[in-house]
């Protein structure tokens, strides 16, 4: 009966997901499935072929052994090298695509009845296959919609700029004490991700953490008193990144700095939201400017784990929203990727695991920790634990970051 039970949570699971899938598929112009707009990227078409090809992969034939439905669009929808994305603006359309994910799909729920989830196997047992793959499908809707705004900033709007919005002056951070204490840093959740096993335990001194992440009144601020023009404030990298991209404002903001590109073209921005699309370089000055600096990871995940600080974040799947009042830690879910000092590396006794190419490739020092989920993150992934990684001049995402002292 447990083991009923967790296939038709599973089930669900699986089922609600693919439903917003669908949604973000279903507001994709089809006349920009197959265009890339940014190297880092593949076109977004891609990235929903690439949901069912990875679901049935580690369930159908990693887990279970067997045969892809198509070997041909398994390839194409694969992220390899001999697959450059170049090569992936021949995906099939959206009618098509969403066949080979029904197909994919009932094929995926059939083997989940079928199976023993008290097998020994590590992608069989209790359903791991079926959890990565419905994780993973989490992570790529997040892609999407950062593809969808970055396909609204290409088609730029021709109209004039209105007047540039003034500053409104921000709101002084406020700042919670962190006492020093040890705690359990990591999971041991069988749905974990690689990284964030094995638990351990950590030790932070005591500091504060800003209560809410950095906002666009505050980021407004910074442009105004030249923060982008002040070499002072930017290490020497930093500046180098800043001057080769020529970068005067967050990625996604208009010159107006009243608006910015979002998942459904130009909206006008809210002084009390997050700020977005900053780069660790830019997360770097900005926290210089103002006298604090970037939380390292560690202490991060101990502010969460004393203060129980998950967040009443009312979470917009499509656009960011306001932060929330209140007392204490806030939006440590749900607002934006917040921006930690630390360099992305593996914890004492990590084992990659079901592949290399998910962390270990990654864990080398070049890229910085991300914490805490964005907008459009899932709650499924947004946990205490989940580490998420970028290099420091990444921007494309929906990064922020959030001050600590002491």
């Amino acid at each position: 009966m447990v083991a009923t039970g967790r296939k038709e949570t599973l089930a669900a699971r699986l089922s609600a997901v693919r439903e917003r899938t669908l949604r973000l598929m279903d507001r994709v112009p089809e006349g920009l499935w197959r265009e890339r707009v940014h190297g880092f990227y593949s076109p977004i078409g891609w990235h929903f072929g690439h949901i069912g090809r990875t679901e049935e992969h580690w369930v159908q034939v990693a887990a279970l052994g067997r045969e892809p439905f198509d070997a041909g669009l398994s390839f194409l929808y694969e992220d390899r090298p001999d697959n450059p994305k170049d090569n992936r603006t021949t995906v099939p359309m959206p009618d098509a695509c969403r066949a080979y994910l029904e197909e994919t799909r009932r094929r995926v729920l059939a083997s989940l009845w079928d199976a023993d989830l008290d097998s020994p196997d590590p992608l069989v047992q209790d359903g791991y296959g079926w959890e990565f793959a419905l994780l993973h499908e989490c992570q790529h809707q997040e892609t999407i919609v950062e593809l969808l705004c970055l396909l609204a900033r290409s088609a730029s709007p021709s109209s004039p700029e209105p007047a540039r919005a003034e500053d409104d002056g921000g709101v002084e951070a406020e700042f919670v004490p962190i006492p020093g204490h040890r705690f359990t840093m990591g999971s041991s959740e069988a749905a974990a991700y690689d990284n964030e096993r094995e638990p351990h335990e950590a030790e932070v001194e005591g500091f504060e953490l800003a209560a809410t992440p950095v906002t666009v009144s505050e980021w407004r601020r910074f442009i105004g008193e030249g923060g982008y023009l002040r070499a002072e404030l930017w290490s020497p990298e930093g500046w180098a990144w800043r001057e080769a991209e020529a970068a005067e404002r967050p990625f996604y903001w208009l010159a107006d700095r009243g608006r910015e590109f979002g998942p459904d073209g130009v909206r006008t921005l809210d002084g009390r939201e997050p700020v977005q699309g900053v780069s660790w370089f830019e997360a770097e000055a900005y926290a210089r400017w103002v006298g604090a600096r970037l939380p390292t990871e560690v202490e991060w995940e101990a502010a969460w784990a004393y203060a129980g600080a998950e967040g009443a974040f009312g979470q917009d799947p499509l656009h960011p929203s306001p932060l929330p009042p209140g007392p204490g830690l806030r939006a440590m879910r749900g607002g934006v990727w917040e921006w930690c000092a630390s360099p992305f590396l593996p914890y004492q006794g990590f084992r990659a695991f079901p592949y290399d190419g998910y962390s270990k490739d990654h864990m080398k020092g070049a890229h910085r920790v991300c914490r805490g989920g964005s907008w459009a993150t899932s709650p499924l992934i947004a946990r205490r634990t989940f580490r998420n990684w970028y290099v420091p001049g990444y921007r494309q995402g929906f990064l922020g970051l959030r001050l600590a002292r002491g």
